[in-house]
């Protein structure tokens, strides 16, 4: 391998020079140790890094975050949680307290801030306009990412400032922006601290549209766990992140852009070419260099032997500039397509959990100031140009523009924070019997002239409990009753949903829900199979009642432990007869879930609810079987991860009329993308929602840590890079 001579300055210190010491490392015979990344060793090769990102279990996130010195370590204690950001953690904890917050950055969700991003853009804008020149790093770039993090995390976006100057701490000297010594800000950093602790006991009761809220409907709902405190760590290293990035690349886009005039008017064409610039941008110099690793047991990383201790650093930059994955990749290309995603938000559990925000608000950012700032270029010469010290980060230290002068506008009055009222009702609880040991119903009236919503076979409601839970349970009975039943399964080591029931609601009582929703009601088929394990009866009641009214022909096999725990046994044998199948364990042994296809009529489809193994093991026997478009399930809980070997599988892509083989052990993303389609991508590992893509057809097999159960339930999305198909065939909205 040829080695290449570097320059007698200790490399990774000049930061006009970075991406030249980290080509240079590139070409070593062993990658080099870096005294600015700690003695870290830097690696550079795209596939190593890559590697290295979704092998966490080996490389371990711990040294991203350091520790707080005396004497702020024990001012902090108790009010300023050590770990203040998910970069630093590891699994268990991280995926857990991850899971509070995925979904809400979703890109699909976060599309409802557009308009208030855009709002505040023009009014930032509106300070400067009139003058034809400004230091936008400190007149925009800064500014508004902070605006916009604080509104979004439920901070009232006038302190924004106050908030920057407090986060200013964990910048050290980097921070050349805020003014103040490390105590002022520390004593800023406690006040932070405080004031969104206060927010959280707000929001507890009084939600809004924001993240604490968002955390608090998670928690309510048991979909995750956490502490108080726990939640509290979430919110200063996400307001961090989220301005010192966005703040970076808006500032060093730009000054790519302006440094060619025909490029800046390409990318300004409309918003379409704006976010594919973007993009290259994101690969070509983004606001991460990279991240340094723990290595936590004896490995090798590119033929590289590293032990137990060492520490490397992934330059995420330098990967993203590797030509054996990049052509020409020194160039800026806007029409480059993405085979191999840029590493500019990193990749892995670790991926950037903002990158959905950020892709937003430079779309929306670089629209505004093409809309407002006629002329616009560089008011210096682009070689002029500053980049801040070397470090994890990388950005700009200022962005002098010039541009021809322009009045401001007249400006309606802000549009104010919604209070988020959810969909529900108030209902009373007119009867409660006991059904089977451990099985209790509940019969719900309305308390209002109109009525209950009405509903079919198959649905569902969610009950606000006391202690604010939310639960979801099936809707059984009768749908002509005119009152809502549910029975609810006493679970002692369960989440607690069912002891609140069981030990605090009582006849008399006032509760509120939600619904009713449906994604499991039967569709016209020449037989119904209704297959119930344990309490998973509930749904399939009123499916049995509509079948045996219409003339459909169906069987129940009913799945429990024991006669006498299986609720409604004795009723369905007395109303049905024959048409229902008991199967208690406990006499007869375990079920052969395989015995329903050699006696399921063609045609016929199954609907099955029960627990997580039962659905599990219906599934993949429909798989064996070649009838995975016979099955519906209903589930109340994520689907498990699967551990299934991959299967090849086909995806018409809808709008370009072609279809590609997923292989086993291949992508759905890797392979729409190796067919053109261009998906964008960062983490690769279901948790960030950026590879979501609309499902026209066919069943998906959900993988990803961010659908909700309802969207799961639907399948009318999936996240291409981790998750696949139930049977032969998905047809993609591409």
């Amino acid at each position: 391998m040829t080695t290449f001579t570097t320059p007698s300055a200790c490399p990774f210190t000049d930061p006009q020079r970075l991406f030249a010491d980290l080509e240079a490392a590139r070409h070593a015979e062993i990658p080099p140790q870096s005294d600015t990344y700690g003695g870290a060793r830097v690696f550079t090769d795209y596939d190593d890094i890559v590697a290295a990102l979704h092998d966490p279990e080996t490389f371990s996130s711990q040294p991203t975050v350091g520790t707080v010195p005396s004497p702020w370590r024990e001012q902090f204690e108790g009010r300023v949680p050590s770990r203040g950001t998910l970069i630093g953690i590891d699994n268990p904890d991280h995926d857990r307290l991850r899971s509070s917050v995925n979904t809400f950055f979703m890109p699909r969700r976060l599309a409802r801030f557009e308009p208030w991003i855009r709002e505040e853009a023009h009014r930032l804008v509106d300070g400067f306009a009139e003058q034809g020149e400004a230091d936008l790093k400190t007149a925009f770039a800064l500014p508004l990412p902070l605006r916009v993090i604080s509104h979004i995390v439920g901070v009232d976006a006038e302190r924004a400032e106050w908030v920057g100057e407090a986060l200013g701490f964990f910048m050290g000297p980097r921070d050349i922006y805020h003014p103040g010594t490390p105590d002022e800000k520390a004593a800023k950093l406690l006040d932070l601290h405080d004031h969104l602790h206060e927010l959280m006991e707000l929001r507890r009761n009084d939600r809004c549209d924001d993240l604490i809220s968002h955390i608090w409907d998670q928690r309510d709902s048991g979909a995750v766990e956490l502490t108080d405190f726990e939640m509290l760590s979430m919110f200063p290293g996400l307001m961090l992140a989220g301005h010192e990035t966005s703040s970076n690349l808006i500032c060093v886009a730009l000054s790519h852009f302006l440094a060619d005039p025909d490029l800046y008017a390409r990318v300004q064409r409309d918003d379409a070419s704006r976010a594919q610039a973007l993009e290259e941008i994101f690969r070509f110099e983004s606001a991460i260099t990279g991240m340094k690793r723990l290595v936590t047991r004896d490995t090798r990383l590119g033929g590289v032997p590293l032990r137990e201790g060492d520490e490397v650093f992934l330059a995420y930059a330098a990967g993203s500039r590797d030509p054996s994955r990049f052509a020409h990749p020194e160039r800026i290309d806007v029409q480059r397509t993405w085979e191999s995603p840029h590493l500019g938000f990193g990749q892995g559990v670790h991926a950037c959990l903002g990158a959905p925000l950020a892709r937003l608000l430079l779309r929306v950012e670089l629209g505004v100031l093409h809309e407002r700032l006629p002329d616009l270029g560089l008011a210096v010469p682009v070689q002029d140009l500053r980049h801040t010290v070397v470090s994890e980060g990388r950005g700009l230290v200022s962005l002098p523009l010039a541009w021809t002068p322009t009045t401001t506008p007249p400006r309606q009055s802000r549009s104010s924070r919604t209070t988020v009222t959810p969909e529900s009702f108030p209902v009373i609880v007119s009867v409660r019997r006991d059904v089977v040991p451990g099985v209790i119903e509940l019969t719900l009236t309305a308390t209002a002239d109109g009525g209950l919503p009405a509903w079919r076979p198959g649905a569902h409601i969610d009950l606000e409990l006391p202690g604010g839970l939310v639960r979801q349970y099936s809707l059984t009975g009768d749908p002509s009753e005119g009152e809502y039943r549910v029975a609810v399964l006493r679970e002692d080591t369960g989440r607690g949903g069912s002891l609140v029931v069981h030990d605090g609601v009582a006849v008399g009582d006032r509760l509120r829900i939600r619904g009713p929703r449906n994604h499991f009601a039967p569709q016209p088929a020449p037989f119904w199979l209704l297959l119930a394990g344990g309490i998973g009866i509930t749904p399939l009641l009123a499916m049995a009642a509509e079948a045996d009214s219409a003339g459909v022909p169906w069987r129940l096999l009913y799945l429990g432990r024991s006669r006498r725990t299986m609720a409604y046994a004795d009723e369905l044998q007395e109303r049905y007869g024959a048409s229902v199948y008991l199967w208690p364990s406990a006499e007869r042994g375990r079920y052969d879930v395989d015995d329903m296809w050699r006696r399921l009529p063609a045609g016929g489809r199954v609907y099955a609810c029960g627990p997580q193994e039962l659905l599990l093991a219906v599934e993949e026997s429909a798989r064996r079987a070649g009838r995975s478009d016979s099955v519906v399930v209903e589930r109340f809980a994520p689907r498990a991860a699967s551990t299934l070997p991959d299967r090849p599988f086909d995806v018409e892509l809808r709008r370009s009329g072609t279809t590609v083989r997923v292989a086993a052990g291949e992508s759905i993303l890797d392979a729409v993308n190796r067919a053109g389609a261009n998906v964008l991508s960062t983490c690769r590992e279901g948790t960030c929602g950026t590879c979501e893509v609309r499902v026209l057809a066919g069943i998906p097999e959900h993988r990803d840590s961010v659908l909700g159960l309802e969207e799961r339930l639907t399948g009318d999305t999936m996240m291409t890079c981790v998750s696949r198909c139930v049977g032969e065939q998905l047809v993609l909205d591409l």
